[in-house]
């Protein structure tokens, strides 16, 4: 085929596919205005109990800002083909829909970054509704851009967002969003292949509904999810969100915990020697009063600094807990986790504490001290690379790469290779350093934050160094028989 064939054949399917996805989003606006209105009949004429529990929720919700939009809902059907001008006019289904969609963030906790902003709403004094505008305002930022360009949610950005405005006093948000730039989102690859993957796939169909159409593409979809994805070390789709977002909570069919482990298997792990000979200085000192910033006083900290060194041959004098990041990880994660306390500037045991003192540090201690440390605290607050927060996101991930990879000695760079093979968008979050490139970048936030102060501060790897000249440090990692008695996969 010559090269102006093949151009116009390419411009006939990308015509042929706008017309196919306008036709479907008209199709499919058509019958989410019925439904709505369906909804709201029911609303209004106070028979919520004949829908279900999400369509409750839509007409609650509706009902909530009756006055503002009755006539569109009330004619909702009739009007299913109106456009909204979103220079001068609200769209009031997809009003609705967004703020369904912040009431669901809120009550599953997800990003949990919106529950906090929320909570921070709530705190000054704004009324339930007001504070979801709010969230929803920072929403629509961010979702608008994604649908216009056909990428993924920046989620990321919009967490980041959520962080930096809920100090913010709430009438001053709106128009401190209004200054900020538009958020220059790229177009994914990927979310254009599974579109053309999808459009190729409905092509050649015929549908008597949108029913009928939309189980067709709920069965591709769910096909298309459970199928096993090379770069996810054979994981599918479906298992690798369940990996990101529920670890231990619903991959019993990747991995379980063996939550039976002796004491004698976790006695010289580096944390739990640390959080046992802290507990017990603690309640010989206790009440230990804080430094006027909150810390622990400089004789204690000074104390623990010299009897675990970061390591071996590498002592440095500190003036404070914040000179030595492990010291200052382990005080935030014993306090949040319920083993110590802090009031009055005062440092003392709690009763997990003390039972730890009396009793011994034993399975149940070490996998809520796990839990603590990968779920409440921030791994990147001790360094000063890029946030990445896919790095602790994916730790489970992480894990299964050292069950495949790590049975004798492996360079860390090679795990790291993989991880971005599986996360290929990490590197561009850390475009544009002057001085080092991102894959650089990416491997020494990875081999600092999963390798060596999770994985061997845990006492699952053990790492062997060497220095390269000039100043290059070669990890070697092998994981542990705590490791292998711990994590039960079951896949292979």
């Amino acid at each position: 085929m010559r090269r102006q064939d093949k151009r116009d054949s390419r411009d006939q399917c990308c015509k042929k596919g706008t017309w196919m996805k306008d036709s479907a989003f008209e199709a499919f606006r058509q019958l989410n205005r019925e439904n709505l209105h369906r909804i709201w009949r029911c609303a209004r004429d106070e028979k919520l109990e004949d829908l279900n529990e999400e369509e409750q929720r839509l007409g609650k919700i509706m009902l909530q800002h009756s006055e503002e939009y009755f006539n569109q809902f009330e004619f909702a059907d009739v009007v299913a083909d109106r456009e909204f001008d979103p220079e001068s006019e609200a769209n009031p289904f997809l009003h609705v829909t967004l703020h369904a969609i912040m009431e669901n963030q809120i009550k599953d906790r997800d990003p949990i970054e919106a529950f906090q902003f929320y909570n921070a709403m709530i705190k000054n004094k704004c009324t339930r509704h007001e504070a979801l505008h709010l969230l929803m305002a920072i929403l629509i930022r961010f979702l608008f851009p994604m649908l216009k360009t056909q990428s993924t949610f920046p989620l990321n950005g919009y967490c980041e967002f959520l962080k930096k405005y809920k100090s913010r006093k709430p009438d001053k948000i709106k128009g401190l969003l209004e200054d900020e730039p538009d958020p220059v989102e790229k177009k994914n690859p990927k979310t254009t292949q599974i579109l053309d993957e999808m459009l190729s796939t409905l092509e050649n169909k015929k549908f008597q509904s949108i029913d009928e159409a939309q189980n067709f593409l709920d069965a591709w979809s769910a096909n298309r999810n459970t199928e096993a994805v090379p770069e996810f070390l054979g994981l599918s789709r479906e298992q690798m969100h369940r990996v990101l977002y529920r670890p231990f909570e619903d991959t019993s069919d990747i991995v379980t915990l063996n939550e039976n482990i002796s004491r004698e298997e976790i006695t010289e792990v580096r944390i739990v020697r640390e959080t046992v000979y802290f507990l017990k200085r603690l309640s010989e000192l206790e009440p230990l009063k804080a430094t006027v910033k909150g810390n622990l006083p400089r004789a204690f900290a000074q104390e623990m600094h010299s009897v675990f060194p970061e390591a071996p041959g590498f002592d440095y004098p500190i003036m404070s807990e914040q000179d030595d990041w492990r010291l200052s990880a382990l005080r935030y994660v014993l306090d949040v986790g319920g083993w110590i306390k802090k009031r009055n500037q005062k440092f003392s045991l709690t009763r997990r504490g003390r039972n730890v003192v009396n009793s011994g540090f034993g399975a149940d201690d070490f996998f809520h001290l796990m839990d603590t440390y990968l779920h409440k605290f921030n791994w990147g607050s001790q360094d000063f690379y890029p946030s990445l927060d896919i790095i602790q996101q994916g730790v489970l991930f992480s894990c299964c790469l050292l069950y495949r990879k790590a049975e004798a000695h492996v360079q860390a760079d090679k795990l790291t290779k993989d991880f971005i093979r599986a996360f290929p968008t990490i590197l561009t979050t850390v475009e544009g350093d002057p001085f080092s490139e991102p894959e650089d970048l990416v491997h020494m936030a990875y081999s600092v934050r999963f390798l060596q102060r999770f994985c061997h501060y845990f006492g699952l790897v053990t790492i062997k160094t060497e220095q390269k000249p000039p100043f290059v440090i070669n990890y070697e990692v092998q994981i542990t028989p705590l490791f292998k008695n711990m994590l039960i996969w079951k896949i292979h």
